[in-house]
C-alpha cells in the first residue's frame, strides 16, 4: 500500500485524532458533572436514554445527508453538533438545561454513525485498494484509541487546575477546529457504493424493507431470539454509575481522567488478547465473559478503593474481549443472505434494551448506589442462563 497515494485517507487520521480528543476530554466527566451541580442518577439515565432515542430517530436522516450531500458534510454536521453540545453543557445548571446538550449528542453520534467507516473504504476504492480495507481501519482504531488516552490525560489537567466546567470548553474548541479542518482539508469522496457496506447504513437507506426482513428471519429461526436476548445483556455496562461510584469512594472530579485513561489501557489488552484466542467461539465464551462481569461489578459495587479499581479494570479488560467474541459468532452462524439484516436487528436490540434499561437503573441507584451494581449482577446472571441456550449450529 502506497500511502502518498492515499491523501484523502491521510488527512482523515487527522480529523479523526482532533475529533477523538474532543470526545476523550469530555468522556471521564459526562456523568459527573451533571452530578455535581445537582442532577439525580435518575434524571441522568433519562437523559442518557433520549441521547439513545435521539441517536436511533436521526438513523435515518444521517444516512440521507452521508449519500446525498458527501461523506464529510455528515462528519461536518456531527462535529457542529457536538460543539454546541459541549459549549451548552458547560454552563447547564439544571435537567432541562442538559437536556438539549444530550440531544445535540445524539444527533452527533447519529451523523457520525458508519461515516469514517465509508469515507475510508471509498477512499481505498478510488485507488482499487479495497483489500487493504481491515489493515486501515486497524490503524484507524489504534489511533482512535491512543487519542482518547491523551484526551483522558488533558482533561485531568484542566480539571485539577482550573475547574471541571471548562474541559467542555477545551472540547469545544476542539471539535469547531476539527470542523474547520473536515470542510477545508478534507478532500470530499467521489465513490459513492451502490450496496450498503455496515448493516448500520442498510438500515438508513432501507429501514423498513431491513426491519421486514429481520422479522421473516426471526419467524424462521426462533432459536436466534435467544441471541437478541443474550447480547442485549451482556452488553449492558451501566456506565451510568462508574462516575458515582468513583466520587463516592473519594475520588475527585479532576481524577477521574486518570483513571479512565488507565482503565482503556485494560480494554485494549482485552481487545488484543481477544484476537490471539484459537478455536471457535461458542456459548462458554460469552458465559465466561458473564461471570467475570458479575464480578467486576460486586467489587465495584461492595468493595472499596483498591477493589472498585479492579473491578473496573476487569470489566474494561472483559468488554472489548465481548465485542470480538459477538462479531465472530455472529460472522461464524449468520450466512450471507442474512447477515446485514441480523446484525442491524441485534443493533437496534441492544440500543432498545440500553436505553429503557438506564432509566431504570438511574432510578434504582438513586435509592442506593449500591443497589444499582446489585441490579446489573442480577442482568449478568441472566445473560449467563441466556448463554447457556445460544445456537450451537450455523444457520444457511
Amino acid at each position: 500500500m502506497n500511502w502518498k497515494d492515499l491523501t484523502s485517507m491521510k488527512r482523515l487520521f487527522g480529523k479523526i485524532a482532533l475529533e477523538h480528543l474532543a470526545l476523550g476530554l469530555q468522556l471521564p466527566i459526562l456523568v459527573a458533572l451533571p452530578l455535581s451541580r445537582g442532577l439525580s442518577l435518575a434524571e441522568i439515565g433519562t437523559l442518557e436514554a433520549i441521547l439513545a432515542v435521539v441517536l436511533f430517530c436521526f438513523e435515518v436522516p444521517s444516512g440521507y445527508v452521508a449519500d446525498k450531500l458527501g461523506r464529510k458534510y455528515a462528519m461536518a454536521a456531527s462535529n457542529l453538533a457536538f460543539a454546541m453540545a459541549f459549549v451548552i453543557f458547560a454552563t447547564a445548571q439544571s435537567f432541562g438545561a442538559f437536556l438539549l446538550p444530550f440531544i445535540l449528542m445524539g444527533i452527533g453520534f447519529a451523523m457520525l454513525s458508519g461515516a469514517d467507516e465509508a469515507y475510508l473504504f471509498d477512499a481505498l476504492k478510488g485507488k482499487k485498494q479495497e483489500n487493504q480495507y481491515k489493515r486501515c481501519y486497524g490503524r484507524l482504531t489504534i489511533v482512535d484509541e491512543l487519542v482518547t488516552i491523551l484526551g483522558l490525560g488533558i482533561s485531568t489537567l484542566i480539571s485539577y487546575f482550573l475547574e471541571p466546567s471548562y474541559v467542555f470548553v477545551v472540547a469545544t474548541l476542539v471539535m469547531l477546529a476539527t470542523l474547520l479542518y473536515t470542510l477545508f482539508f478534507l478532500p470530499e469522496s467521489r465513490q459513492q457504493r451502490h450496496q450498503p457496506k455496515t448493516p448500520i447504513e442498510a438500515f438508513q437507506r432501507k429501514p423498513l424493507v431491513v426491519i421486514k426482513k429481520a422479522l421473516l428471519f426471526l419467524k424462521g429461526h426462533i432459536a436466534f431470539v435467544i441471541v437478541l436476548i443474550a447480547f442485549a445483556l451482556l452488553d449492558e455496562s451501566g456506565r451510568l454509575l462508574w462516575q458515582p461510584k468513583m466520587l463516592d469512594l473519594g475520588y475527585t472530579i479532576s481524577m477521574l481522567g486518570v483513571i479512565y485513561a488507565g482503565l482503556k489501557i485494560f480494554s485494549i489488552i482485552g481487545a488484543w488478547i481477544s484476537g490471539k484466542l484459537n478455536g471457535e467461539v461458542g456459548f462458554k465464551h460469552f458465559m465466561a465473559v458473564g461471570f467475570i462481569s458479575v464480578l467486576a461489578f460486586l467489587l465495584v459495587g461492595l468493595g472499596c478503593n483498591l477493589l472498585a479499581t479492579i473491578g473496573l479494570a476487569l470489566y474494561f479488560f472483559i468488554e472489548n474481549m465481548f465485542r470480538v467474541f459477538r462479531s465472530e459468532y455472529l460472522n461464524q452462524r449468520i450466512e450471507s443472505t442474512y447477515r446485514a439484516t441480523f446484525l442491524s436487528l441485534n443493533s437496534f436490540s441492544t440500543s432498545t434494551f440500553t436505553a429503557l434499561f438506564v432509566i431504570g437503573l438511574g432510578a434504582v441507584a438513586n435509592q442506593r448506589l449500591w443497589y444499582g451494581f446489585i441490579l446489573l449482577v442480577g442482568v449478568k446472571i441472566l445473560a449467563i442462563v441466556a448463554s447457556g441456550f445460544l445456537p450451537r449450529h450455523q444457520t444457511n
